[in-house]
Parts: structure tokens; sequence; C-alpha cells
């Protein structure tokens, strides 16, 4: 299950990866790095307990589908100056975080089976995902 978890926690973090910084070259990063500084946000994921996931990069569109089981939990983190959530889009729906700017947390708990969309308020389709609950 931990394994499972873990590639779970990679996949969401990559949509998250999508909601990165601004700079570099491009519209929302690339070659640079992004971010203020030249650092940029990093996003990263903890999908359960001591396991966390971090990425750098920027600029993708990356749509991820996860797989948990029903009563699991998924924890979403990002750091830097820029705002971002995670609102869900559909129905089932879960509750959105609203928008949040500099480093933040959220986390979710999916007690009920089914396929929930969420995206980020402030960058759209950047970063999109679907929790599948089973």
């Amino acid at each position: 299950m931990r394994v499972r978890t873990a590639v779970i926690g990679m996949v969401t973090l990559a949509s998250l990866a999508g909601c990165g910084g601004y700079g570099g070259t491009g519209m929302y990063g690339g070659g640079g790095g992004g971010g203020e500084g030249g650092g940029g946000p990093v996003g990263s994921v903890t999908a359960g307990p001591g396991i966390q996931f971090v990425s750098g990069h920027n600029g993708s569109s990356n749509t991820a589908v996860d797989t948990i089981a029903a009563g699991g939990t998924v924890t979403w983190s990002w750091t830097g100056s820029l705002p971002h959530s995670v609102q869900s889009v559909g129905s089932p729906s879960f509750a959105s975080s609203g928008t949040m700017t500099g480093s933040g947390t959220y986390t979710v708990t999916f007690p009920t089976a089914g396929t929930y969309q969420y995206d980020c308020a402030v960058h759209g389709q950047l970063m999109t995902g679907t929790i599948v609950v089973r």
C-alpha cells in the first residue's frame, strides 16, 4: 500500500507542478526555472506518513489521475509568493481550499467512493487533477 500511496503522491505532484511559477522563458517559466529570484515556487505533495515528494518543475500542463482507498487523505503543499488553490470542480465534490498566497498546505480526506476533479482557481487548466476513490 505504501508503494501505491507513493505513486499517488508523485502523480498528484505532477499536477501541482503545472501550477508553478512565472519567469524564465515562455508564459510560465520553462528554461529559466521560473519564479521569484529564479528559484520559483516548489510544489510538493505529502501522500502519507513520512512520504513527501518535492519538485521544482514549472510551466507544464500535467493532468494527474490518482487512485486512493475510501478514507484516504491527500495533502497539497506549496511554497513561494504566488497565489494557489485546490478547487473541487464537478460532482462529487470536496471542500475547496480557497486562494492562498505564499506558502501553504491543504488536506482533504475522501471518505466516499467516487471520481473527484480539481483545479487551481488561479491557474485553471495549468493545474488540474482527478482523484479516484475506491
